[in-house]
């Protein structure tokens, strides 16, 4: 029992904790108007209601119908955004929170699909690039396109001589690429163009804007289990690049690979960062946990060693050390990607014997024919142009008016032309 004496004091605490459980919904609702001004429309059913709707209960209430809205009820693709525009508005109103574009597409549709188990059909915007050598075809790395560009795949196809030589037709892998290069950063696209990357060593090149997408990894998983192909990985030597590396060679929350691929770490790792001296900078985790961390490096694929360099001043600096694919000049970059492809094997494509005589037999025939219309080309042929010309076009015109002049001229050149002796 508490003393007379401590009783004013006791008193006083209870004002004080009374006071401040009054008031930290209110501190905690400035604050969140501070950091977003438009969610002061929301103040009154914060600061009002009691427990109050998660945004999750709130997604899972409104999700089905949204989904059905967007799409038609299931009979078109939904893209993620769309879905989070048609449920954005009771999401708000139920929760009294404002509804942060990036939280609804990459945590709440996508948990609400895997813990439910519904089929959706839900497509996600491109947000990187594919490109493959020597036809420059690229497209950029979203759900529709990798569909699209998975469809199109097909054997080297040579197509006939005639007026123009023969060539090969390639899509995709076969008799193009025997490799696919994955880089975390966007930013060396213009470089690895000018060194020419791609085409002198038949190398597919993709890039995303940090981790990679959904739609990345589907790729990769179908393409290069299906035509055996490997992975090539490229990131910096920081806690996010061995994330990077780490989610497309095993299965996550977002995905789960259906086939195994060969994936390869070109690095950085800390034997390239020491070889090279490259310089190291700081990033900091003022929230982070160490051993957390240090558990997701290791997942990762991160040494003991290169988690050591990571964490060496960690305790007193709350940051770890990290050293981007950036510190390399151009002439270090390229060095070091091509030393990093040829240690691996990766090398120029050659097709198969049956592949390469049909090729060589229409070229042949292509150069032939080229060489015969060169030799008709220096005969001289008297032409007589009708002097009523302009009025068998106008004819011709109004009993074909979706032509244009110039094909109603190659119908009347052809009629009066006289037949082609073959010999």
């Amino acid at each position: 029992m508490a003393k007379k004496s401590d009783r004013p004091r006791d008193m006083a605490n209870d004002i004080i904790g009374a006071i401040r459980a009054g008031t930290s919904k209110w501190t905690k609702t400035r604050k969140t108007e501070e950091r977003s001004p438009a969610s002061r429309r929301y103040r009154y059913s914060r600061m009002t209601r009691e427990r109050g709707v998660s945004l999750k209960e709130a997604a899972a209430e409104i999700m089905p119908d949204a989904y059905d809205k967007v799409s038609g009820n299931g009979s078109l693709p939904a893209n993620a955004r769309q879905i989070m525009y048609a449920a954005r508005g009771h999401i708000q109103k139920v929760t009294g929170q404002e509804l942060n574009s990036n939280y609804f597409t990459q945590n709440l549709l996508p948990n609400y699909v895997m813990e439910t188990g519904v089929v959706c059909d839900v497509v996600y915007d491109a947000r990187g690039h594919f490109n493959e050598p020597h036809s420059g075809h690229g497209f950029g790395i979203g759900t529709l396109e990798v569909r699209d560009y998975l469809k199109g795949f097909h054997e080297p196809d040579i197509t006939e001589a005639g007026i123009n030589q023969a060539k090969g037709e390639v899509f995709g892998p076969s008799g193009n690429f025997g490799a696919v290069l994955f880089i975390e950063k966007e930013g060396f696209a213009p470089l690895l163009k000018a060194a020419r990357i791609a085409d002198r060593f038949d190398l597919a090149i993709m890039s995303t804007k940090g981790m990679s997408v959904v739609a990345a990894r589907a790729l990769a998983d179908e393409m290069c289990f299906e035509y055996d192909i490997p992975l090539l990985l490229l990131h910096d030597f920081d806690k996010s690049g061995f994330s990077i590396a780490g989610t497309l060679q095993r299965d996550t929350r977002r995905y789960e690979f259906k086939n195994s691929i060969t994936t390869i770490d070109l690095g950085l790792g800390l034997d390239d960062v020491i070889e090279m001296e490259l310089e190291s900078e700081y990033q900091h985790h003022p929230k982070g946990d160490k051993s957390a961390l240090i558990a997701n490096l290791q997942e990762n694929g991160a040494s003991e060693e290169e988690i050591e360099f990571m964490f060496r001043d960690f305790d007193q600096l709350r940051s770890t050390r990290r050293v981007e694919l950036n510190a390399m000049t151009s002439p270090q970059f390229i060095a070091f990607l091509e030393g990093k492809l040829r240690e691996h094997g990766v090398e120029k494509i050659i097709p198969e014997q049956d592949l390469l005589a049909e090729a060589y037999a229409e070229l042949e025939r292509g150069r032939r024919l080229a060489e015969a219309i060169e030799n008709l080309n220096k005969i001289e042929i008297d032409t007589d142009v009708p002097e009523d010309l302009k009025e068998q076009v106008g004819e011709y015109l109004k009993d074909h008016p979706e032509e244009r002049w110039d094909a109603a001229l190659r119908a009347i050149v052809e009629a009066a032309g006289d037949p082609v002796d073959p010999r």
